[in-house]
């Protein structure tokens, strides 16, 4: 018995040591050998996740590069009032480019004639603001409304100074008074731009006629800032036709010669003229309003009134009472009442 106690001892420490000594190595070697193989395959799955990218990175150009220009251009393409009714919209073709002519009918019973809107310039058919809410206000009174596109104005030069150069002294004395705003472009050009301007004018009035038939009765012409002093100009020209009435509202062209001018221009034009000056007016017309009501005056031009607003053209208690002199007044003076 005192022999067999030993010997198990002996082989229970023999087979602890055996399975220490077999655990160490199987505990430290699995790490670099595990790890291996574990970025290898990392390696291997992320291969095919990344070879697959680059034709996902070949095709996406022209899949994505096509219908982020396509839309925009078939976005231009479109009528840009594309939030009215299709039976307002009529098209008018100035130099092969398609434009925007808005109509509206006779509201009641009432059938006068057609309005000749005509917005400020760089704006559209319905430009929001007193001209868009003359163009739905006038039906009732028995006037059908046809709106043009107006006449764009070039884009304002920018002039850009080195960093250099700004504490450096000038070469030259400023050539325009104090008083005056600088010019915006040289003289030959914007008489060059305003020439353009009247000829755009031309060829969309002449387009008139064809749709005009519809609305048969009297014409009364309806505009506004730079766009009243150009038809001033082409109606002292003779070169569209006199409306039976004409309405213009704080008329005045950026050329100061221009601008001189519209006063002796209105009032020797013989059909009735309804002259709207508001206090918020650009300032080139609000300097000629005393002198086109006192020349006016001078010429004996029976048929011509300026009225003054009270109230801003920013306010829609004005657009009303703007809305409410030209009732009145193209109704009384064109006999159509």
């Amino acid at each position: 018995m005192a022999r067999i106690i030993p010997s198990i001892l002996s082989l229970a420490l023999a087979l602890a040591s055996a399975s220490l000594f077999a655990a160490e190595p199987s505990t430290q070697a699995p790490d670099p050998n595990t790890q291996a193989p574990e970025t290898s395959t990392q390696a291997s799955e992320s291969a095919p996740e990344s070879s697959p990218q680059t034709p996902e990175s070949n095709t996406q150009p022209p899949e994505t590069s096509q219908p982020s220009t396509a839309p925009k251009e078939q976005a231009a393409a479109k009528r840009t009032s594309n939030y009215l009714p299709a039976n307002e919209i009529k098209q008018i073709t100035i130099d092969d480019q398609p434009l925007e002519l808005l109509v509206r009918s006779w509201e009641g019973r009432k059938k006068l004639g057609a309005a000749i809107i005509l917005p400020a310039t760089n704006g559209t058919a319905d430009a929001p603001g007193l001209m868009a809410f003359v163009r739905r206000n006038i039906n009732a009174a028995g006037w059908a409304s046809l709106s043009l596109t107006p006449p764009t104005e070039p884009p304002a030069p920018n002039f850009a100074t080195p960093a250099t150069e700004v504490t450096s002294a000038g070469s030259a004395q400023l050539s325009s008074p104090s008083n005056k705003p600088s010019q915006k472009v040289k003289p030959e050009q914007s008489n060059k731009h305003l020439l353009e301007q009247e000829d755009f004018l031309v060829k969309s009035m002449s387009q008139l006629d064809s749709i005009g038939t519809d609305f048969p009765g009297k014409r009364v012409l309806i505009t506004a800032d730079q766009s009243a002093g150009l038809l001033i100009s082409l109606l002292s020209q003779k070169k569209i036709a006199d409306p039976d009435v004409l309405i213009v509202i704080n008329p005045y062209s950026e050329d100061e010669a221009r601008n001189q001018a519209i006063a002796e221009k209105l009032a020797k034009l013989t059909m009735p003229i309804l002259d709207i000056q508001s206090p918020d007016g650009h300032p080139a017309s609000l300097e000629t309003a005393e002198q086109r009501k006192s020349l006016a005056v001078t010429l004996e031009s029976p048929n011509y009134r300026q009225t003054t607003l009270a109230l801003n053209l920013d306010n829609e208690s004005a657009w009303q009472n703007c809305l409410s002199a030209i009732r009145g007044f193209a109704a009384r003076m064109s006999g159509a009442n």
